[in-house]
């Protein structure tokens, strides 16, 4: 779900209790040595990242954070920024950049890893320029080379229980897990240009009303018997037709009752009756004629209702629909038009969907309790310096595999994994259009910037789809590339079973990696 509020300025007392903040960033920048390859160190207090920023993503730059400060009306996020570069660098840290406008830092987000929230730059209006630091009046300003430039960037306010929180920008940057939250820092100010240090930036704080933007996390798992997923308040629960009924058969069969069981007991946990209805809707695959394949999926979501009645009984309204094979969530076909019989097994499903119980604007939903292929929620992951080793790579084989993914590691971060590879241009310039890593495993993650990447428990047959963020994912983008530049890319994903030690990446029409290490 995502919570978006209009709220008035900000400025209340910050919070007293919780452990000593750390150094603030200096008013005034200091030098720095350039260095090229994406890369990640601490400085003191700070945790710092190195990477490609802008569109073009040509332009390396070190981010440095010095402190993420909880106040009553606002988060603060304080930053240092510098070009890696040794001569004068543009940016490209917000999505306002356009001529006539400051510029802004609101490509950075906060994660929340164990409540499962994200939270979004504090903004004039959605879309449009966010608060804190802002350079360049017209035309953005480019960074001078050996310069610190100090920033601030401003979130929504953290919860009191938030010890520490993942920045995760939309930049060709690696995720910086592990920032503990301080508490009883000094209120931020506005300042003019030059205010403190040469190099200093406006800085514009929140006032009247503005935009404030909070994102619930919705994840999906698929297993050989069913799938689960979360949009919203709003619970999905597809269970596979192959497991129900025999073939072009509508009456369940003898083994559905176990499996209907389960559903059932999940939906009298967690569907709210007082948010009706519970909708069954009945999915298959291409085979066969439309108007066969409309009436099997009528006559099958009507034998799932009836069981969910005669199991629930009255207290809920119910409301039977057939899709035929309207709505797939996976290819009948192959690319190259041979069969894909996964795909269609897939697709022959019925769907019960329904409002979750205790569903509001403060509460994330989750996915309860741990099982065999849903890892439990852990200590949020600690600052991690460096990727670790290549353990596997895939090339990109249209027009001549111009681009190589080299993946590193996997490792948990509160209730989710983190996937971290490099996306290598290896031939001449690299423009993402059409998007590379788009795949069509779902229509859940079809819209992900990498949803050809499945993640796959070879044990459980289970599948993790990207972490879904309201319309957009836990993610960043591949950006345009010279020859030999490297986007180090990122995707979160539901959590896998506690005992997963390594899983596969399944790429759609690419390949796999095997044993992906998972720490």
């Amino acid at each position: 779900m995502l919570l978006v509020t209009a709220v008035a300025g900000c400025g209340g007392a910050p919070e007293r209790a919780g452990p000593p903040s750390p150094s603030p960033a200096a008013a005034s920048p200091t030098a720095v040595s350039p260095s090229a390859a994406p890369s990640a160190s601490v400085s003191g207090a700070g945790y710092a990242r190195e990477g490609l920023v802008g569109f073009h993503a040509s332009n390396p730059f070190r981010v440095e954070v010095r402190a993420v400060e909880r106040h009553e009306e606002l988060t603060v996020l304080r930053m240092e920024i510098s070009t890696t570069e040794d001569t004068k660098t543009p940016g490209g840290f917000g999505y306002d950049g356009l001529p006539g406008q400051s510029v802004t830092f609101g490509r950075f987000r906060l994660l929340d890893p164990v409540g499962g929230k994200m939270y979004l730059t504090l903004r004039e209006k959605s879309g449009e320029r966010a608060f804190g630091t802002r350079h360049g009046d017209g035309y953005p300003e480019d960074f001078e080379p050996g310069v610190r430039y100090p920033v601030e960037v401003y979130f929504p306010p953290l919860p009191g229980g938030v010890k520490s929180v993942s920045l995760v920008p939309d930049l060709a940057m690696a995720p910086t897990t592990g920032i503990p939250v301080t508490d009883g820092a000094p209120p931020p100010v506005a300042r003019k240009r030059g205010e403190g240090g040469e190099h200093q930036w406006p800085v514009v704080l929140p006032e009247g009303d503005h935009w404030s933007g909070v994102s619930g996390l919705n994840e999906l798992v698929e297993t050989p018997e069913k799938t689960t997923f979360q949009e919203g308040g709003q619970e999905t629960v597809a269970l596979r037709t192959d497991v129900l009924f025999a073939f072009d058969e509508a009456t369940l069969s003898d083994k559905a009752a176990a499996v209907l069981d389960e559903a059932v007991a999940e939906t009298r946990e967690r569907a709210d009756p007082d948010k009706p209805p519970i909708l069954i809707e009945g999915h298959t695959d291409s085979k066969g004629g439309g108007t066969y394949n409309q009436r099997l999926s009528v006559e099958r979501a009507e034998a799932v209702r009836d069981y969910l009645v005669a199991e629930l009984g009255g207290d809920y309204t119910y409301k039977a629909e057939g899709k035929g094979e309207n709505e797939p969530i996976a290819r009948n076909e192959k690319r190259d038009g041979g069969d894909d019989p996964e795909g269609r097994a897939r697709n022959r499903r019925v769907e019960i969907s329904y409002t979750i119980k205790r569903d509001r604007p403060d509460v994330t939903v989750t996915t309860g309790t741990a099982t065999d292929v849903r890892g439990s929620t852990r200590e949020p992951a600690p600052y991690r310096a460096e990727a670790g080793p290549v353990v596997g790579s895939l090339e990109w084989p249209r027009s001549g595999g111009r681009l190589r993914v080299d993946f590193h590691p996997f490792y948990r971060d509160g209730a989710y994994l983190v996937a971290v590879f490099d996306v290598v241009s290896v031939k001449d310039h690299y423009i993402p259009i059409p998007d590379p890593f788009k795949g069509f495993a779902h229509n859940f993650s079809a819209a992900s910037d990498y949803g050809a990447f499945i993640l796959v428990d070879p044990e459980t047959q289970a599948r993790y789809h990207p972490l879904k963020m309201h319309t957009e994912f836990v993610e960043n983008s591949v950006f345009v590339l010279e020859k030999g530049e490297v986007n180090r890319s990122y995707v979160y994903y539901p959590a896998p079973g506690d005992d997963v030690t390594s899983i596969t990446l399944e790429a759609a029409d690419l390949g796999e990696v095997k044993d992906i290490p998972v720490s």
